[in-house]
């Protein structure tokens, strides 16, 4: 079979490989909608902070099942999520399992670029296996674990109605994170990104407004909407220090700044901690997602609450997966682009 493997930094290969062999309490699923995160193209350049194993945001169909499966037939469309927690520890203890030190370890066999990927054990066990409505497409369903992950960022945050939010990068997941807001009820939400196509998306999802870092002066124009106060939140998206730096600027005495991007491993900033010091200023990261938000993402995308393929502009067979990663890598005017597999 077919799968996306990273040869070496910054070198990715479409390899022939054996396919899977599963144990009794494993399944084996067939690929159909695989969405290319920007994590992904950090672990080509070998850039990444988490497991170099590419392709996480899958939905197919199983083509075999364990002996000892009971839950899960073959012919079944599912939604994978490609981590689990050990669930006794004391992170898991306490809502912060992806902080667990078994949540990394786990992951499909090979990839989630591949014409079929072995779900192991662990995760199985685990609950990470999602039966998908006949009413929701493998693309729609692929995008359960980003969606799930913007949803747990702004959990752990504390948005609610009425806040106002600035999102840094408006790329998928940003798109997403717009999505969600304006769902939940937040507002004024306001978007920052270098590419016009992406602030044109973000408007058309519900962004009241939209800016350009290399032409608007972001925090003065934020302040003067706000009446010289800045947002209650700013979400960083992207990996940009910049956008960071600049998300500081732009919240209120007391705001909250959320890192969504993951950084680059080694990735330094300075701040002026006297100013954080007075302002009160807050700091979040939120890394990925546990099953309360796959199971809350899933319901969401069900009930056409929000629809994910709404932001898919290029789709590649799993053949051209090389292409399409180069293009994703270019960040022009794609924003969301699918792998797929039939």
């Amino acid at each position: 079979m077919k799968a996306v493997l990273i040869k070496e930094k910054g070198s990715v290969q479409i390899q022939d490989v054996s396919t899977p062999k599963i144990g009794p309490e494993e399944i084996l699923v067939g690929m159909r909608a695989c969405g290319i995160c920007g994590t992904d193209l950090e672990k080509v350049h070998g850039e990444h902070i988490t497991p170099p194993i590419l392709g996480h945001e899958v939905a197919g169909v199983i083509q075999d099942a364990g002996t000892e499966i009971k839950d899960f037939s073959v012919g079944d469309r599912v939604v994978v999520h490609h981590h689990i927690s050990c669930r006794h520890c004391y992170f898991c203890k306490n809502g912060l399992e992806t902080l667990c030190e078994e949540y990394p370890k786990s992951n499909l066999d090979p990839c989630g670029f591949a014409e079929y990927f072995r779900v192991p054990e662990a995760l199985v066990k685990g609950g990470t296996v999602y039966k998908l409505p006949d009413s929701v497409s493998f693309e729609d369903g692929s995008q359960t674990e980003p969606t799930a992950c913007c949803i747990r960022a702004l959990r752990k945050a504390g948005v609610s109605v009425g806040n106002s939010v600035a999102i840094y990068g408006v790329g998928p997941v940003g798109l997403t994170h717009v999505r969600l807001l304006k769902y939940f009820g937040a507002g004024p939400v306001y978007a920052i990104d270098v590419i016009k196509k992406r602030r044109h998306f973000a408007t058309k999802l519900g962004a009241d407004l939209a800016f350009d870092p290399t032409t608007d002066d972001v925090p003065n124009a934020i302040s003067l909407l706000t009446q010289g106060l800045g947002v209650d939140y700013a979400i960083v998206a992207t990996a940009n220090l910049k956008a960071l730096e600049s998300a500081f600027a732009t919240v209120r005495k007391g705001g909250s700044v959320v890192l969504f991007g993951a950084p680059t491993r080694g990735a330094l900033m300075s701040l002026d901690m006297s100013k954080m010091f007075l302002r009160e200023a807050r700091f979040q990261s939120s890394y990925s997602t546990s099953e309360t938000e796959m199971r809350m993402a899933i319901q969401l995308i069900e009930s056409k609450r929000i629809r994910p393929s709404e932001i898919i502009t290029d789709r590649f067979p799993l053949s051209q997966a090389i292409e399409a990663l180069g293009l994703a890598d270019k960040a022009g005017d794609a924003i969301k682009i699918m792998v797929e597999n039939e």
